[in-house]
């Protein structure tokens, strides 16, 4: 019977959880259907013989008595080596003591009491197992396991000190009453601690599928608030972007309050002189004596009104690129074209400061970027030098821009003698609202930094006190060009 049921709950168990081909699983089921073979020559002691009984019913109990401790023991992980010697150890021990001891002539008597004391000993584990097992929370699982170990290890210790006391109960089919109760142990026990495995191994399973759901949940929840976090990013990236374009024009507006008075001086010559073209052209055509020169004098003035009418024009073409708004356009362009609109526009405010203005400018500079933008960086940079090297004790104030091309940037130096940049400034140049002129809005470099960081570039100075200023722009060449 006992057989039987060992045969019976290890097969259920394989079958009810085959499709999950799980190594714990079958390694339980094997370890107790090897156990169960083993009752068959344990239980026809003098059917077969003595070496049988020894041989091949002791080493297969032992084996699946460790085996199904093992796979217990899988619950918390991988198996420790140290568990794993410590199966080991006790079965050989065992296997070693047991069958020396019968090849020694060794009493009958001696080798039961051992037999059903080393069970009862070695299957306390159980206990100690589903006692680890459960912990601080509620399992039937555990609970069953640890009955199941209890019952084992009360019933063989039950049988193992009935022999002790009565000899006459060796025969495995006496009728006493240790061997009743051993008998009706097992056919407890064995449903007890298969029925606690598998409701452990369901409780995993489960404990798994639900934390499964719970990461997944979490993962949603994540990947949503990711969402919205991206999209709230790229709102706020638009709004920088919005808001650094309307600073650019801004900025542009307020810097150019510096330069109207010396563009109205400068377009007001070319518009002085056309006037007075004009009237002695009306002169010359009114006078009633015509002289010889006549056709070359009106001749040299309409060239003049020609070249004056230019002149008004290209300033106002410059002021009218500057003031464009394509900003957020990236357009392929030519570095030192773009320096040489902004040094016309600044060359008569450069002038009333008394500063000289020098170019010293590559065939080609290509670069891509924002054409309104990139403006800005040049007329800010170009307008804070003419500033400071007003302010030289030297005479006169002298701005030098250089442009540099090389196989990966274009470098564009800025430079004056002014009275260089403080020490207390030095850190807070490119910060927003950080200025030391009366008059400025502490915008204009933190701009230009901003811009040119935009289009993978870098802006950066040197200056030494009463030694002047250096500002270096660097933007990536444009390869394609």
């Amino acid at each position: 019977m006992i057989c039987v049921v060992y045969l019976v709950m290890h097969a259920v168990i394989w079958f009810a959880l085959s499709e999950q081909r799980n190594a714990q699983v079958r390694l339980w089921c094997l370890s107790g259907l090897l156990s169960g073979l083993a009752i068959v020559p344990l239980s026809m002691r003098g059917v077969v013989s003595e070496w049988a009984f020894i041989y091949i019913g002791q080493i297969p109990m032992v084996l699946g008595n460790a085996g199904r401790c093992l796979a217990v023991r899988m619950f918390f992980g991988n198996v420790s080596a140290q568990a794993k010697w410590f199966y080991a150890l006790t079965s050989i021990v065992f296997l070693v003591t047991m069958i020396g001891a019968f090849e020694n002539g060794v009493s009958e008597y001696y080798l039961q009491v051992y037999y059903f004391a080393f069970y009862a000993v070695i299957l306390i584990d159980y206990v100690l197992l589903g006692y680890w097992l459960k912990g601080k929370k509620q399992s039937l699982g555990a609970d069953l396991l640890m009955a199941g170990g209890i019952g084992f290890s009360v019933t063989l210790g039950i049988r193992a000190v009935g022999i002790a006391v009565d000899p006459g109960s060796l025969d495995i089919y006496a009728n006493t009453p240790d061997q009743a109760i051993m008998v009706m142990g097992q056919m407890l026990c064995i449903p007890l601690t298969n029925i606690g495995f598998l409701r452990i191994f369901l409780e995993r399973r489960e404990e798994d599928r639900l934390k499964t759901e719970r990461e997944l949940a979490a993962a949603e929840t994540r990947q949503t608030l990711l969402g919205k976090h991206q999209q709230e990013l790229q709102h706020l990236l638009q709004e920088r972007e919005e808001i650094i374009r309307q600073l650019t024009l801004s900025n542009k507006t307020a810097a150019m309050g510096a330069l109207v008075a010396s563009l109205a001086h400068e377009l007001n010559q070319p518009l002085c002189s056309i006037r007075l073209n004009t009237q002695l052209v009306e002169r010359i055509i009114s006078e009633e004596s015509v002289e010889t020169n006549t056709d070359e004098e009106v001749k040299r003035l309409v060239a003049d009104l020609n070249r004056d009418n230019r002149r008004a024009a290209d300033i106002i073409v410059k002021l009218r690129k500057l003031f464009e708004d394509r900003s957020g356009a990236m357009v392929s362009l030519d570095m030192n074209d773009l320096v040489r609109d902004c040094a016309a526009l600044v060359h008569s405010h450069a002038q009333a400061k008394q500063v000289e203005l020098v170019c010293q400018l590559e065939d080609s500079c290509p670069v891509v970027g924002d054409q309104t933008q990139l403006q800005q960086v040049v007329l800010n940079v170009l307008n804070n030098a003419i500033e400071a090297a007003a302010e030289s004790s030297q005479a006169p104030g002298r701005v030098e821009v250089q442009s540099i091309c090389t196989d990966t940037e274009v470098i564009l130096k800025v430079s004056d003698n002014g009275p260089g940049i403080s020490d207390e400034m030095r850190q807070s140049v490119f910060e927003l609202f950080k200025t030391s002129k009366a008059e400025g809005m502490g915008v204009g470099l933190w701009l230009s930094k901003t811009v040119v960081n935009a289009h993978l570039g870098d802006i950066h100075f040197e200056s030494k006190l009463g030694g002047g200023t250096c500002f270096e722009v660097r933007l990536p060449v444009n390869q394609a060009h």
